[in-house]
């Protein structure tokens, strides 16, 4: 495949990604009135994962060998899936509302590209530190007008977004370096599992544990065990293994976008004049970081995605 059309299925890749996943941030709100965070992600993991090991085990795809690789999975899932979920969750149960909350976690790039440039001790490009800035000019600008407006901000759901914030982006970075090369559909499981697992525990210590269930809810469920578990963190997992992880991390980016415009019809949630243009300065600053990403090396190898020595490490 060219590099062109590479390129090409990529972006597409990542377009369906950032569509399926800001649409989490609305589907959660139709089934938080009807089950407490804890209680609502449990069965959303639980549902996961006994739909992806049935497909694993019809498919008769094969277990990871080494003890490692569980190990890897599941501290990455915890992260990923189980501090990004509770911190999201609780956030928007105690009233934030979708597009701010996607905002908050759009940060993830910033930290993600600090990660990246510590681990790799690469040279800053000047471009991408102003497409990094422009990305996070463009989240603070709608944060801002949420604060001046009556948009529910209060300084516990902002703590519980920024809780989700760092889950999602070291469970992404900590993937990447130790990720052993397994299954998608190996991946989603074991990460799931382990978070319905938390989840569960969670519900059993700190809530009351009543569900009502109701149609939105099991609609909520549904979508989000299938649709954004097992969908949009597929589709993540193929992104993670073809691109270097701040790369990825731009593309959330444009989270808070797709988020925005789904709670428009389906919450009501008219975008601002802020929030467009918000909207608009994100989408430039993923193109400029993108682009500047991309520029040749000079005279040496093309590096690696980040992850690729820790996984032929952990291979050996």
């Amino acid at each position: 495949m060219s590099g062109k059309n590479k390129s090409l299925k990529v972006s597409l890749i990542a377009l369906v990604f950032v569509t399926i996943y800001g649409s989490g941030f609305v589907g959660g709100r139709f089934g938080l009135p009807y089950a407490e965070p804890f209680a609502y992600l449990a069965i959303r993991f639980g549902g996961t994962a006994v739909v992806l090991f049935a497909l694993v085990v019809c498919l008769r795809i094969p277990w990871p060998r080494t003890r490692s690789a569980y190990v890897h999975l599941v501290l990455s899932g915890i992260l990923l899936q189980g501090v990004f979920s509770t911190g999201v969750f609780y956030a928007l149960y105690y009233g934030m509302t979708p597009a701010v909350s996607a905002l908050i976690i759009a940060l993830q790039p910033i930290l993600v590209w600090l990660m990246v440039s510590v681990a790799t001790a690469r040279k800053v490009r000047p471009l991408s530190v102003l497409a990094l800035a422009g990305g996070l000019a463009g989240v603070a600008l709608t944060v801002y007008q949420g604060l001046a407006s009556s948009s529910g901000l209060t300084l516990t759901n902002v703590a519980f977004d920024f809780l989700g914030l760092i889950g999602l982006s070291t469970g992404q970075f900590y993937y990447q370096m130790k990720n052993p090369g397994t299954h998608p559909l190996i991946n989603g499981f074991l990460q799931s599992g382990s978070s319905a697992v938390v989840m569960l525990a969670g519900a059993l210590v700190f809530e009351t544990g009543v569900v009502h269930w109701t149609r939105d809810l099991v609609l909520s469920e549904l979508w989000m065990s299938v649709g954004v578990s097992i969908g949009a963190l597929s589709l993540l997992f193929v992104l993670m293994r073809s691109e270097s992880a701040d790369r990825v991390a731009s593309y959330f980016y444009g989270v808070p976008i797709a988020a925005g415009l789904i709670a428009w019809p389906m919450l009501d949630q008219r975008p601002t004049l802020s929030e467009v243009i918000g909207f608009a300065v994100i989408v430039a600053s993923i193109v400029l970081f993108n682009r500047s990403s991309r520029a040749p090396a000079p005279t040496t190898a093309p590096a690696a995605p980040v992850g690729a020595e820790a996984r032929t490490a952990d291979r050996s």
